[in-house]
């Protein structure tokens, strides 16, 4: 895996869950992108595959 760039290097937290679009989210288990939502009780996990930025 390569070293970070520069901008941004903090991830977000999450604010919607991606299947029912509620905002009652907390961390869950051990994975730093690990995601439990209240409403739906579906657990997730979210990563960044891109941006869509060339360099050249």
């Amino acid at each position: 895996m390569s070293e970070p760039g520069p901008g941004r290097q903090r991830q977000l937290p999450v604010f919607h869950c991606p299947y029912c679009g509620e905002e009652d989210l907390v961390p869950h288990g051990e994975d730093p992108d690990g995601w439990r939502c209240g409403a739906c009780l579906r657990a997730f996990t979210v990563h960044l595959t891109g941006t869509g930025v060339q360099r050249p």
